[in-house]
C-alpha cells in the first residue's frame, strides 16, 4: 500500500468521524508560559528580586518564557502585556509578535518602563497572555515594586483672574466676557528628568458633577488645555486667556461662580493643584440662558500655544496673593 493511499484512507476516516482535516493536528498543539518576571534592563544577568530602586535601576525588561509545540515549521505567537498600579489603573499596554519554531523560547518586552517615572514607593502588577492558533491561550502574572525619586517640590504662589476690558485686575464678569489668568509657581528639587505638564482648567461650579479636573474621564476639551513644562527648577509666571459662557445649568440664578485651576503634573505620584474662584453676574437671567447641552455651558479656554510661560529669575515673590477665595 502506497504512502499517498494510506494518507487518503486516513482523511476519509476522519471525515467519517465528523472531524475536519487539520483539526486533529490542532489538538496536539500546546502553549505554556513557564516563567514570567521583571528584571533590570541594565543587568546582563538576572537575579530575581521583587523591588527596583532608582537610580541604581533605571529601566525594566519583562521576560516571558514560552514552550510551544505540536507543529512543524514556524508559527506566530502573540504576546499581550498589561501593567497595573495599586489602584488597578492601566499604566501600559504592549503587544509582541514572534514567529517561532516548536520548543522553548525566552521573549522580551525590552525597557517597557522607566523607574524615574514613578515618584516614591509604588507597587505594580503585570499580566501577560500568549496565544497560538490552535492552542489554548496561556496567562501569567507577577508583582514588583519601584522606589522612584522623591517628588519635586511645587508651590503655586497665586492665581489671578481679571477682565482685560477694565482697569488692571478688574474682576467683574458678565456672560460671554473675556477673561485673563495670571499665575506664578515654583518647581524645586526635581531629581528626575521628567518634565511636568502645565494644565489650566476652567469650570462653572454648577456643572461640577461633570466638569472637574479631578474626574478620571474628561468628556470635553474646550475648558482645558495642557503644555509641556520645564523640568529645571525655578519660578515661573503663566499668562493665558479665555471666554465665559452665555448659557448656564442654573439659568435663573443672578450669580454664577466659576473656578480656574492650575495643575503642575509630573505624572504618577507628583501632582499639585490649586484654583482661584471668581463670579459671573448675569443681569438678564432667565429662560434665554437655559440649555441642556453641557457643551454650550463650558468656559472656553484659549489653546496652550497662545499661553505665555516665563521663567522668573530670583527669590520667591514677596507679595504672594491669596491662593484660594
Amino acid at each position: 500500500m502506497g504512502t499517498l493511499y494510506r494518507i487518503l484512507l486516513g482523511l476519509l476516516a476522519l471525515g467519517a468521524l465528523g472531524v475536519a482535516p487539520g483539526a486533529a493536528f490542532a489538538v496536539d498543539r500546546h502553549l505554556e508560559i513557564s516563567a514570567f518576571y521583571v528584571y533590570p534592563a541594565e543587568s546582563p544577568e538576572f537575579n530575581k528580586i521583587a523591588g527596583f530602586a532608582w537610580p541604581d535601576v533605571k529601566e525594566l525588561n519583562a521576560l516571558v518564557r514560552v514552550d510551544v509545540g505540536g507543529y512543524s515549521g514556524e508559527e506566530l505567537v502573540n504576546l499581550f502585556l498589561v501593567v497595573f498600579d495599586e489602584d488597578d489603573k492601566v499604566l501600559a499596554k504592549l503587544k509582541g509578535k514572534h514567529i517561532l519554531p516548536a520548543g522553548e523560547h525566552e521573549l522580551l518586552f525590552e525597557r517597557f518602563t522607566s523607574t524615574e517615572q514613578f515618584f516614591g514607593d509604588r507597587r505594580f502588577q503585570a499580566k501577560v497572555e500568549a496565544s497560538l492558533k490552535g492552542a489554548q491561550p496561556a496567562q501569567a502574572e507577577t508583582t514588583f515594586d519601584i522606589s522612584g525619586p522623591d517628588p519635586p517640590d511645587v508651590d503655586i504662589y497665586y492665581i489671578d483672574i481679571f477682565n482685560p476690558q477694565g482697569a488692571q485686575h478688574y474682576q467683574q464678569f458678565m456672560p460671554g466676557d473675556e477673561f485673563s489668568v495670571e499665575a506664578e509657581f515654583e518647581i524645586a528639587r526635581n531629581e528626575s528628568s521628567i518634565s511636568p505638564k502645565i494644565i489650566l482648567y476652567g469650570a462653572m461650579e454648577e456643572d461640577s458633577y461633570q466638569i472637574d479636573p479631578e474626574l478620571d474621564y474628561q468628556p470635553y476639551e474646550t475648558q482645558w488645555d495642557t503644555l509641556e513644562g520645564d523640568e529645571h527648577g525655578g519660578i515661573y509666571r503663566l499668562r493665558a486667556s479665555g471666554r465665559l459662557p452665555y448659557y448656564f445649568a442654573e439659568p435663573y440664578d443672578y450669580r454664577h461662580p466659576f473656578r480656574i485651576y492650575l495643575i503642575v503634573d509630573f505624572g504618577s505620584g507628583a501632582r499639585t493643584l490649586d484654583y482661584k474662584r471668581a463670579e459671573l453676574i448675569d443681569y438678564n437671567a432667565g429662560e434665554q440662558r437655559s440649555t441642556d447641552d453641557v457643551a454650550n455651558r463650558l468656559i472656553e479656554l484659549n489653546r496652550s500655544y497662545t499661553w505665555e510661560v516665563q521663567r522668573v529669575r530670583g527669590d520667591r515673590p514677596r507679595d504672594s496673593r491669596d491662593r484660594r477665595h
